[in-house]
This record gives structure tokens, sequence and C-alpha cells, in this order.
């Protein structure tokens, strides 16, 4: 069965099934697909596993929300940065900033997101899911498409460096979504210790395409 995201977003659980999501997320993060079941995800999130069969049929199922959630959040705010004002170098910088922003601030669902699908799911899991994995895999592929379009502006302005930009967003994002292997969030830390991170890595990230950038 595929997912019906809809419920996502709107109509009755929604709520719930935030939580759902968010407790499953944790749980891939720190397990991976093959080792979580849908009990360890109940007992992360302080339920039944009833709780969790009323919206979820299958762990695949919780799985693939979660990766929804990850997408639908960056596809919702990284979008009107990119059509916005401002030259492309103002633009990708303020989509960078965001981007490494929510990764930071959505650490489980974002970091299942990243590692991707690829690794998890193979074989039967994978086949009874194709719909569900196509639509996923054109979500990330549409929100690469917002980061690509604004990278060949800049390119043809003259300001990013002179490369095919499909080529170019890989290592721009991967200065970027390597914060995922790396970053493990202190139990005490500041909402400005998260921006001064997001900065210094949008920096980074900037200085790897500007034409002319000193690295």
């Amino acid at each position: 069965m595929d997912i019906d995201s809809s419920s996502l977003k709107t109509g009755t659980g929604s709520e719930a099934r935030d939580e759902i999501v968010r407790a499953a997320a944790e749980v891939f993060m720190e397990f991976g697909f093959a080792a979580t079941s849908i009990d360890a995800v109940a007992e992360r999130l302080g339920a039944t596993k009833g709780r969790i069969y009323h919206y979820y049929r299958s762990k695949a199922e919780l799985y693939f929300d979660v990766q929804i959630a990850a997408m639908e959040r960056l596809l919702r705010e990284i979008e009107p940065v990119a059509r916005g004002d401002g030259n492309a170098a103002e633009r990708l910088e303020a989509m960078a900033l965001r981007h490494t922003t929510i990764l930071l601030e959505d650490l489980p669902i974002q970091k299942v997101a990243v590692r991707g699908l690829e690794r998890e799911l193979l074989g039967a899991v994978a086949a009874r899911h194709a719909k569900t994995l196509r639509s996923i895999v054109r979500m990330r592929d549409d929100y690469e498409q917002i980061f690509a379009e604004v990278i060949d502006d800049g390119i043809r302005a003259g300001l990013f460096a002179d490369l095919p930009p499909r080529l170019a967003t890989k290592p721009f994002f991967g200065a970027m979504n390597w914060l995922t292997v790396w970053y493990a969030p202190r139990r005490l830390q500041k909402p400005e210790d998260i921006a001064e991170i997001a900065r210094t890595l949008t920096e980074f990230a900037m200085r790897g395409i500007l034409k002319g950038a000193q690295p």
C-alpha cells in the first residue's frame, strides 16, 4: 500500500501522526531501517504499538512518511527563498542557511532522509512500494533542481564557478549535509549555537562555489 502523505498536513490525526513520525525518525536514525521495529517506535513514543498500527500498516509506510516529512519541509521553506529577491549569490546563501538550519532543528527526520533510501530498502520491500519510492525520488530531484536553477543563474551572471549546474549542486549539498554525520546536539544547546553552526557551514559551502573565492 502506498502512503497518502496528505494526512501529514491536514485532517483528523495529523498531530498524532506527526508525533509518531518524529519518534520513528529517532529510532530509524539510531538503528537503521532493518533493525527498527514498531515495538521500538512505540516504546520511544511511550505508547502501545496499537496506536501506531491505527495509522500505519507497516514500518515501511512509517519510514516513507519520515522521508516525505523531511522533503516537504525543505521544499516548503526553500522554494520561496529561491524565487525571492536578490541576485543568485544572495538567494543561494539564504537557501543554504535555511537548509542547514532545518537539518540542525529536525536532525532525526533530516538525517534519515539524507541517509537515503537505497541503502535501507532492498528486494521485496522496495518492490511493494515502488510507487512511493518513485514519488520520494521525484521530490528529491525537484528539490535539487531548485538549487541547480539558482546556481545556473549565478554562473550566467559570472558569480559562480563555471560548472554544469547539476554537477555543482553535488559538492554544495555535500558540504551542508555532512553535518548529519558528525553533528551531535548537546543537551543544553542554545538556539544561538545552532544559528552559529548554520552560518559557519553556509559560509563554507558558499566559498566552494563563488567565483574567485579563497578556499
